[in-house]
């Protein structure tokens, strides 16, 4: 992105390459999805990794070791907390032990459901190969009696990697139904996993997936379910005010700026709320854009890389309205019960955008998104991409303002 530096700072203190070379080999895959095979070539630096290393053997513990994997972002992380009041059914806490790995940056918003939680910085690890290294090995010396990859197989994702890397008596994984090639060959899912649950529902949204997955397992029903927190919000803002999560995870979702700029000024004439500015440190670049187009021409606060991730959750928990791109503030919006437009494409549409929000409660969103016949491509575009998804490129600031015109009613 423009303005980002060439380095982050590590947890050991050490620079390392913070991903504008890998980035832009991201944008290339996600424009050319043939490309993406290319992930494959992870697991055969991970085979020469762990080549001579041993693998944990099984010792005799009071407990039953459980790992569960789950290296994904911040909206799945959402998700996938709904559900997870489940799991002590399955597993009773007399007779297992529960750990998590997850993504550093989330990792608190899991240490009540699990008795360990692995924190592995996973964006490091996919562009600094001794860091990646390291963890690999770290996983492959200690055992579990059960590892639990409930994201899916389907593709070369950080999810099926680790429980390539960790040493377990059984290891446990999903497939769901698609239209969609698999990235992830079915030798390599042999050679990794020892029992695969199918879900047939294609494109089911991922609440509902996560219930059948602990329903599956378990042999017992998980009734789908939001996510429930009770952060507090920051008593330096304002009582009343919008959150603009302007940013999105990656470029080709990215609604163009100005565009949030100019719903970001008519939503200040309208309402007088001031804005508050939502995101990680990543989103910086695109939050400065942002500024440059909206002039001062209304106030805010801006908390963009200045929020821990529980402290982002209490903030929007208290807002009039979130109006979002592609992100995980959508998610956390609709697990707070708020008021939330979001603009996006129709790439999982169905998987991850559509709610159905009623059947939990939930006001209704505003969704911004094209319905086009290529809904639920699985980030596969068939069209050729010039920067932005076509999908995503399509929604203009009238469209987005209809919806948020809507909500400002509702909350009249």
């Amino acid at each position: 992105m423009d303005g980002q530096t060439d380095f982050i700072q590590g947890k050991d203190g050490k620079k390392v390459h913070n991903g504008n070379f890998f980035w832009k080999i991201l944008q290339l895959i996600l424009c050319f999805p043939a490309l993406q095979k290319l992930r494959l070539l992870f697991y055969f630096y991970d085979c020469l990794v762990l080549w001579g290393v041993r693998k944990a053997k099984k010792r005799k513990t009071e407990k039953k070791q459980i790992l569960l994997v789950f290296p994904l972002s911040l909206g799945d992380s959402i998700l996938f907390l709904g559900s997870l009041p489940c799991i002590r059914r399955i597993w009773p806490a007399a007779q297992h032990r529960l750990s998590l790995t997850c993504h550093t940056e989330y990792a608190a918003l899991f240490s009540g459901y699990f008795d360990e939680v692995i924190a592995v910085d996973y964006r490091r690890a996919s562009v600094d190969p001794l860091y990646r290294a390291r963890f690999c090995r770290s996983f492959r010396k200690r055992y579990f009696d059960l590892a639990v990859d409930p994201v899916g197989c389907e593709a070369c994702s950080p999810n099926v990697f680790v429980m390539h890397a960790v040493s377990a008596g059984e290891k446990i994984g999903a497939i769901s139904a698609s239209d969609q090639k698999f990235q992830c060959p079915a030798w390599m899912q042999r050679r990794i996993y020892t029992k695969i649950l199918c879900n047939t529902q294609k494109n089911l949204h991922k609440v509902r997936y996560y219930a059948w997955f602990w329903s599956e397992l378990g042999r017992r029903h998980c009734e789908p379910a939001l996510a429930r927190f009770s952060y507090p919000g920051r008593a330096d803002l304002p009582a009343r005010y919008v959150v603009i999560a302007a940013s999105a995870s990656t470029q080709v979702k990215q609604w163009p700026a100005e565009r949030f700029a100019e719903i970001a000024r008519r939503i200040w004439r309208l309402t007088g709320h001031a804005l508050v500015l939502c995101g990680t440190a990543r989103d910086r670049a695109v939050t400065e854009r942002f500024l440059q187009e909206l002039r001062d021409e209304a106030p805010y606060y801006d908390l963009v890389g200045q929020t821990s991730v529980t402290e982002l959750i209490g903030v929007i928990g208290k807002a009039e309205l979130v109006v979002t791109n592609d992100t995980g503030a959508y998610h956390i919006a609709v697990a707070q019960r708020r008021k939330v437009c979001v603009v996006t494409g129709g790439y999982v549409y169905d998987m991850f955008i559509d709610y159905g929000c009623r059947r939990y409660g939930c006001p209704e969103p505003a969704v911004v998104c094209p319905k086009w016949a290529c809904a639920n491509c699985g980030n596969h575009c068939v069209y050729r991409v010039k920067g932005i998804y076509p999908c995503v490129e399509h929604n203009t600031v009238e469209d987005v303002w209809s919806g948020v015109l809507r909500l400002l009613e509702d909350t009249k």
